[in-house]
């Protein structure tokens, strides 16, 4: 009769702390990988005369497309008999896996994956020692994010058939954590201009704004670069146009924004409130990595946190509306890291009057 027995294990703090202090990038990159750390209690065949066993999993996930992943792998673990004379079990296997996630939920994302590999097995007092192969099938779910640096809780069940010894079949219950390598991160990076000559330049004809329309008849300051407008400087409103803007990222998997987007869209909140009479469109982007809804979803919330910062920065919320469109209006081709950086993106779009 096997007896039941729970173990769980517990990754420490200071290891999640290290991997939330990974280096990070200047600009955005999309997540492309992901290590994964499991603690795994094991129930043996019966025909085994073991009781219980425990193992620790590293894997290393590839992201092939959206849903499929390959997932390098070592394991080792020990089945105990509760015995002292010292007849425990040893085993050790490296494989992988290919894993199918599908759907990415606001909770967590099911998957299934199937896998082989070569085991190697150390029974003491024993020179039946030997290696041999693996085959093993999973199911399982991993969470959603639930910290900035978009670490993932993660569960599966797992069937493993070893030939050790003419075969024997385990169950693997498995339990920790999935940290994402290359992951969307943003850091702040002051900007250094170098005036090689002092530029002298008359007041009356100073443009502050650089829109063409010198401050002495500029009717509204602080206009963004890039919007056209008429000959006091305001924004032509009778026309449909729209600006990017440049340098509002959010933290990976999230609609927070980052330190150095709240930078930029404060010179975004004057150039609204030195216009009081436009109107804009809040618009939020994503490229085409990722589920589609989930995309849409998460646009929709990145435009909603740009108007609620604009709005908490003294802009007139009947200026502002939030509108997500996910990965329907690409820019850039979605093939180069380039290309999809371009299309993750928020954007002005004027209302015409």
């Amino acid at each position: 009769m096997i007896k039941q027995r729970a173990l769980i294990y517990v990754i420490v703090a200071g290891s999640l702390g290290f991997v939330a202090n990974v280096a990070l990038a200047d600009e955005p990159v999309e997540r492309q990988n992901e290590v994964t750390l499991l603690g795994t209690y094991i129930e043996p065949d019966s025909d085994r005369t073991d009781e219980y066993g425990s193992a620790v999993r590293a894997m290393f996930g590839i992201r092939l497309d959206k849903n499929l992943w390959v997932e390098p792998q070592f394991y080792s673990g020990v089945i105990e008999t509760g015995d002292n004379a010292g007849t425990d079990y040893y085993q050790q296997g490296l494989g992988a896996d290919l894993s199918y996630r599908l759907w990415e939920g606001d909770v967590f994302t099911p998957y299934g994956s199937l896998g082989v590999g070569v085991s190697r097995n150390d029974v003491d007092g024993s020179s039946a020692d030997e290696f041999g192969g693996y085959g093993n099938a999973a199911i399982g779910v991993i969470s959603s994010p639930f910290t900035e640096s978009g670490i993932r809780m993660r569960a599966d069940a797992r069937y493993l058939y070893d030939t050790y010894d003419d075969g024997y079949s385990d169950l693997h219950f498995s339990l920790g954590v999935t940290i994402p390598i290359g992951a969307t991160r943003t850091r702040v990076v002051e900007k250094t201009t170098i005036v090689e000559k002092p530029v002298v330049v008359e007041k009356d004809f100073a443009d502050s704004d650089m829109d063409g329309v010198v401050d002495g008849v500029d009717q509204c300051p602080k206009t963004l670069e890039g919007l056209q407008v008429n000959a006091v400087g305001c924004v032509e409103t009778d026309k449909a146009q729209s600006v990017v803007l440049q340098g509002v990222t959010f933290e990976f998997d999230s609609a927070r924004l980052t330190p150095n987007a709240r930078s930029i869209l404060v010179q975004a909140a004057d150039a609204l409130k030195g216009q009081p009479g436009l109107k804009v469109e809040v618009a939020g982007h994503t490229d085409k990595v990722g589920p589609e809804g989930y995309n849409l979803r998460l646009s929709q919330q990145r435009a909603e946190s740009v108007r609620d910062y604009l709005v908490k920065l003294g802009v007139n919320p009947g200026q502002l509306t939030a509108v997500g469109y996910g990965e329907s209006k690409p820019i850039f081709g979605n093939n180069a890291g380039e290309s999809r950086e371009g299309n993750r993106r928020v954007e002005f779009h004027v209302v015409s009057n």
